[in-house]
């Protein structure tokens, strides 16, 4: 089994057991999670990307796992700024689209992104990105709902970690 698939497996366990930690609001990659996203700056360099949730300490802890989980593979310098902008960027689309929203549904929500990276990964030896990019986009930022970013309900996930024996 994949390595990462299964230390993911630890990480949603502790999540779904509510075993969930804090930590200060993560700032890596280009990533910046918080309450409340300030002005734009316009300044030479391109504001991060920032993901507003109530759940800051909960989201922080999760990326900071996440990162534990992946950071040693292969490449990960090169796509951890479309890894972890993807998670954000599914952290953003899941609050607005969830339902009753809970920290317990939006961390799984992202984990499920997570494994889907941790699928790529094993499949193509890492993630899409792009070669140029600028404003601080990711490669995420211009596709669609797929396979690889199906956040898409709090019962698709259920259902997907159920798959895996996880609920």
């Amino acid at each position: 089994m994949n390595t990462h698939v299964q230390m993911i497996d630890e990480v949603a366990e502790l999540v779904r057991s509510g075993a969930i930690g804090s930590e200060e609001p993560w700032q890596g990659a280009d990533v910046v999670i918080c309450q409340k996203a300030p002005p734009p700056t316009r300044g030479f360099y391109p504001d991060p990307r920032f993901v507003e949730t109530e759940f800051v300490a909960e989201l922080s802890w999760l990326f900071v796992r996440l990162r534990n989980v992946f950071w040693k593979a292969e490449g990960y310098g090169a796509w951890k700024e479309e890894f972890f902008g993807r998670l954000g960027n599914v952290a953003t689309k899941y609050q607005v689209a969830a339902h009753g929203l809970t920290c317990t549904n939006l961390l799984l929500a992202v984990i499920h992104e997570a494994y889907a990276m941790a699928e790529e990964i094993a499949d193509t030896g890492g993630i899409a990105t792009m070669m140029l990019t600028w404003d601080n986009r990711i490669l995420d930022d211009f596709t669609e709902i797929t396979d690889l970013n199906a956040y898409l309900s709090t019962e698709e996930t259920t259902q997907f970690l159920k798959g895996l024996g996880l609920t």
